[in-house]
């Protein structure tokens, strides 16, 4: 061979490599080994410290801040699967242009940022306490009054993200609209509980008809005080994500649900269609409906006295339930509410002249008899780890409490109900706590369960298929990173 056939080769070999490297390598390992730093949106003020990403471990990037005028309820922008918070950048400016401060706009990038690496609902939640944690103490010490709420405007995997928060740390009241773009509050095709790899836990959760979603929907799909929006195309066509039958899967009921595309005749895309100018104006709209909270107005609280609630506010209403099912701004608000026998209570208080409420509670009407012990909770199967999502039954040894749980916290009286087994599609702390109906509660019961490929792995080695009694090594700790 020639020297000229020789060095074209070694040409067409490089190229081949950088490919298959451009396509299996991340980028954020293969640019510093080119000696290109990627970029990295990192514009925060000098004084904020990001939170800590429960999926990467490490500071989010993102935006946000930067003045100390906040005259507007702030907004916190989540982004999808695999995207980051640059894909907020044109809606920042957007809001920017429409009067907004950069004080009030917000954005971080929670999970891989990376194709090959999709995030979780289960696995994120922590990343929106931190979040909505970090901004609201940060702007309640640089504007001076105790900030008690945000907006927050999420597209793609991040709707029932915030979902699932608000859900599992009792957090509506700290919400007061929430816009939903494109997400799978009804499943996505492109989902599939059989999915296999790192990749998993999102498709066990967002698969059509999970129980994931039957979870996350159960108690109701607008609970609280807060102010729903859904944006998402409705035609079928112009989302891929959602074909039809499956067309008005990211509708929400109780919201203000906007087919953009079925109604406006356009055919903006999954990307496109929360922050294209004309839906951002549609976005922008819905939040400036809300009326602002008043500075320095304190939340109503629920009162008990014998077995009739009310607010400690005079302008307080309460909004209840008897069903199981979460109350919403749409449930009749009374002024009291009395306890009858056999039922269980989920209620809120609400004031419309501040704009503030109470996180939800739950309440039982106290039976005559002589109180039991304390409760205590068992659950099967046990804490562990396990190849595939497990089903958790709790119970238990007082028949007459009722159960809640939270994989965000320790949980409380409004923390999810527990109703029938609890799906658990990866690797979480699942907590939970029996409540009687004199208030007295069990010990958090606190459970760790692992579903993981690594168990997989380890379970089907080469060594233990030639030798079975080779022992399982694997130490329960979920591989992070690609």
């Amino acid at each position: 061979m020639n020297t000229s056939c020789q060095r074209l080769m070694r040409v067409v070999l490089a190229l081949l490599t950088g490919v298959v490297l451009g396509a299996c390598a991340p980028r954020e390992w293969l640019l510093p080994k080119l000696g290109v730093q990627p970029p990295k949106l990192h514009d925060f003020p000098a004084d904020f410290t990001p939170p800590i990403s429960a999926q990467t471990g490490r500071p989010m990037p993102g935006f946000g801040g930067g003045g100390q005028r906040l005259p507007v309820t702030p907004v916190i922008f989540v982004h999808g699967n695999t995207v980051s918070a640059r894909y907020w950048l044109p809606a920042r400016r957007y809001f920017l242009d429409a009067g907004y401060p950069r004080n009030a706009l917000w954005a971080f990038g929670y999970g891989w940022d990376n194709v090959r690496y999709f995030d979780s609902n289960d696995l994120s939640v922590a990343s929106i306490e931190r979040m909505v944690d970090a901004v609201t103490a940060y702007l309640s010490k640089t504007s001076g009054r105790e900030l008690r709420q945000v907006d927050i405007v999420a597209h793609s995997l991040g709707v029932t993200l915030v979902r699932q928060w608000m859900m599992q740390t009792n957090g509506w009241h700290r919400v007061r609209n929430f816009v939903a773009a494109c997400g799978a509050n009804h499943g996505v095709w492109t989902a599939w509980p059989d999915a296999r790899g790192q990749n998993r836990v999102v498709s066990f959760e967002l698969a059509p008809e999970s129980p994931w979603l039957a979870q996350l929907n159960r108690a109701g799909e607008t609970p609280g005080p807060t102010r729903y929006m859904t944006l998402y195309d409705g035609t079928g066509w112009s989302d891929v994500l959602f074909p039809a039958p499956r067309q008005d899967s990211p509708a929400l009921k109780g919201a203000d649900n906007l087919a953009y595309n079925r109604v406006h005749g356009t055919h903006y895309d999954h990307l496109e269609l929360a922050r294209v100018p004309e839906t951002l104006r549609a976005i922008l709209d819905f939040l400036r409906a809300a009326p602002e909270p008043l500075p320095q107005a304190t939340p109503p609280a629920i009162l008990r006295q014998g077995e009739r609630l009310r607010a400690d506010d005079a302008d307080a209403r309460l909004h209840c339930t008897d069903d199981g099912r979460y109350p919403n701004a749409a449930t009749p608000p009374v002024r009291e509410q009395l306890l009858a026998p056999g039922r269980l209570y989920t209620c809120y208080a609400h004031s419309s002249r501040s704009g503030l409420s109470s996180p939800m509670a739950r309440f039982k009407r106290r039976s005559a008899a002589a109180p039991r012990a304390t409760p205590t909770l068992g659950a099967s199967p046990p804490p562990g780890s396990y190849e595939q999502p497990q089903r958790i039954a709790l119970y238990s040894d007082d028949p007459d409490a009722f159960i809640v749980y939270s994989i965000a916290d320790t949980p409380d009286t409004g923390s999810p109900l527990y109703r029938e087994p609890i799906y658990v599609a990866g690797p979480v702390r699942l907590q939970a706590r029996a409540f009687t109906a004199d208030g007295r509660a069990s010990e958090p019961l606190v459970l760790d369960y692992d579903i993981s490929l690594e168990l997989i792995d380890a379970r089907r080695t080469l060594q233990r298929q030639l030798d079975p009694d080779t022992p399982v090594h694997y130490a329960a700790r979920r591989k992070k990173g690609r």
